[in-house]
């Protein structure tokens, strides 16, 4: 046999977690900014795309503060999908609208 049924099952893990969404990601406004942070986490800690009335599309920002990956937000004025900071997809974007702490607004969640 070539490769052990472990080394199989190692590598299949890997290749899973390599190319897996890792968290969703909420995209949205807060004090005049369009912003992006890990949801499930305190929206008050977002990491800031550009300003509100610039396109968030195809603008690398630092990494979000909750899990340190930086992403890229794609397909502005049509379907929304996320890339991840080295280019490979991470996930497609759904509308889901909520007023949050802060004066945060969340607009669509990536998973």
């Amino acid at each position: 046999m070539l490769f052990s049924r472990d080394f199989i099952s190692t590598l299949l893990a890997l290749a899973l977690t390599a190319t897996g969404v890792q968290a969703t990601i909420a995209v949205g406004t807060a004090v005049g900014y369009n912003v992006m942070w890990v949801d499930g986490t305190d929206p008050c800690r977002w990491t800031k795309i550009n300003n509100i009335g610039e396109n968030p599309c195809e603008v690398h920002f630092n990494p979000l503060q909750a899990n340190g990956y930086s992403y890229v937000l794609h397909g502005c004025g049509g379907n929304l999908w996320l890339t991840n900071g080295d280019g490979s997809f991470n996930s497609n974007c759904h509308y889901s609208t909520a007023n949050l702490a802060c004066n945060v607004k969340r607009t669509y969640k990536c998973y």
